[in-house]
């Protein structure tokens, strides 16, 4: 077959051009972060533990959308590295809780700087109306607030 793939249905299936953009996120995060040994996983773990620090593993994983077990594996090497502390909770010795560590928080600081750059890369082309429009509409889809006002960077 020569030429362009007739796509039928899936260019108007959410599902599919939603599973198509996450590809395309990974791909813009992995541009944006070539010289740094960090995945989108990670960052959003960063992101969680920064902002919500002595936050629950378990409390993480839900928050990710993923099973704990994926987190544990997306953490090994921001723990190995000591960027990511690990703490029992008191009281209750089989929960784990994170913190950023101090280098944690420092490195952490300047990747963060550098997020807009793959959100650059994901979204050009696109207006800012048009950007904060999908935002609006991904996050209902996903449950989340949807005023702009709720989007903190």
């Amino acid at each position: 077959m020569t030429g362009e793939l007739d796509y039928g249905c899936l260019n108007d299936l959410v599902g599919h051009l939603l599973r198509h953009a996450f590809l395309r996120g990974h791909q813009a995060f992995a541009r944006a972060f070539a010289d740094e040994e960090i995945t989108p996983l990670q960052f959003m773990v960063l992101e969680l533990v920064d902002r919500n620090p002595g936050v629950s593993h378990r409390e993480v994983a839900r928050a990710m959308s993923c099973s704990p077990s994926v987190l544990t594996t997306a953490l090994k090497p921001v723990v190995g590295s000591g960027v990511l502390c690990q703490a029992r909770a008191a009281g209750d010795r089989r929960k784990v809780g994170y913190t950023l560590s101090a280098a944690g928080k420092a490195r952490f600081a300047g990747l963060r700087q550098r997020i807009g750059g793959a959100e650059e890369i994901l979204l050009d082309g696109l207006s800012e109306g048009a950007r904060n429009e999908l935002r609006r509409a991904l996050r209902h889809i996903i449950g989340r607030p949807v005023g702009a006002e709720d989007v903190k960077t």
